[in-house]
């Protein structure tokens, strides 16, 4: 068996984990061996930093690297087929996937699968430290994750980049994209279905457009799990940009449906209007809410031509966001990758 190596940490997934590997790598050089595992045709970022190293998935560096980290940190869960057998002397952060979800997880989810149900019990007796970004989530994971170790309440790496300056980032973006400085983006970004299905829902980004005026330009990102592409013509074709959150820092309205992005776009102090055209077969298919959509800040529609008045008209929304945000119990403060860097350095040093 292979010793554990005391200063090697493995990120995999995405979302959370690049955002406290690059926290690392800039702030303690050199002190760490960084490994981020990358899916097999996922391409490496142009400007990685020094100081991470990439392994693909299920490759036999990554065999080698998941059994030997000392530290492994994960934004879902490590069943069989990972091969993360827990060694004495590792340690294992699951950060989750956001800040805030809408819909249930876990064990809230009464249809899960007995075998999701053993496995997810498994994963989260592995854990060492889980992240969250408010009360609210706080209370779902001591309840519904079948978890009662230590909870870091410091909010999560993903919403850190909101707190600071985004015009490089957004310069970024519309360099990639040609987007010209100075028009607006309204990105739109559905989630997926339990079903899987790929489909717009009838979004029409010319009528958006319309509405909008000339001074805005409009962007359409898939969720990952859809292998689909955007028609032609539909909206500038977003869903191969590497990054989201740098999505959400450059775009100036995100029209979601039931995506945790919402609550992002909330702490971020930036406008969200959900666009729910089959909210009533969703309520009834799917896993269920944490909220009823009544309850949220975000203007809601059920057609495009609810959605485009609803997003000409965003009076009172900071002060609805504020509230909701101080009744979940809000943790964001842009500090948490450092927080996670301080309880990794932490436990290094014993």
């Amino acid at each position: 068996m292979r010793p554990i190596q005391k200063r090697r940490i493995q990120s995999f997934g995405s979302f959370q984990i690049p955002y406290i590997a690059l926290y690392l790598a800039e702030h303690f050089p050199g002190k760490y061996d960084i490994v981020w595992v990358l899916e097999r045709e996922r391409p490496i970022p142009a400007d990685l930093p020094a100081g991470i190293r990439i392994v693909r998935y299920f490759s036999m560096a990554y065999l080698k690297e998941i059994a030997t980290a000392k530290v492994v940190v994960c934004n879902h869960r490590t069943g069989d087929y990972h091969f993360f057998r827990k060694r004495r002397g590792q340690l294992y952060i699951q950060t989750w996937h956001s800040s805030l979800r809408l819909k249930k997880i876990e064990g809230d989810v009464p249809q899960l699968p007995e075998s999701y149900i053993a496995a997810a019990r498994q994963d989260s007796q592995k854990i060492d430290l889980l992240l969250s970004g408010c009360r609210f989530s706080t209370d779902i994971f001591r309840r519904a994750f079948w978890y009662d170790g230590e909870i870091l309440e410091k909010g999560t790496p993903r919403c850190d980049g909101f707190f600071g300056d985004n015009a490089a980032v957004k310069e970024k973006v519309y360099a990639y994209f040609g987007i010209p400085k100075d028009k607006k983006m309204a990105l739109y970004a559905p989630t997926f279905r339990d079903d899987k299905a790929a489909s717009l829902y009838g979004f029409q980004s010319e009528k958006l457009q319309e509405s909008l005026g000339q001074d805005w330009v409009v962007g359409c990102r898939l969720h990952p799990n859809l292998n689909a592409e955007i028609p032609e013509g539909t909206a500038i074709p977003m869903s191969k940009y590497p990054d989201m959150q740098e999505l959400l820092r450059a775009c100036d309205l995100l029209i979601t449906d039931y995506s945790s992005s919402m609550f992002d776009m909330a702490v971020a102090g930036k406008k969200c209007a959900l666009y729910v055209p089959d909210l009533e077969k969703y309520m009834s298919g799917e896993r269920g809410l944490y909220f009823d959509l009544t309850e949220l800040p975000f203007p809601k529609a059920g057609d495009m031509a609810a959605l485009c008045e609803a997003v000409t008209d965003f009076a009172g929304y900071d002060d609805r966001c504020a509230e909701f945000l101080k009744k979940i119990g809000n943790y964001e403060q842009g500090t948490a990758a450092r927080e996670v860097a301080q309880w990794i350095e932490k436990v290094c040093q014993k």
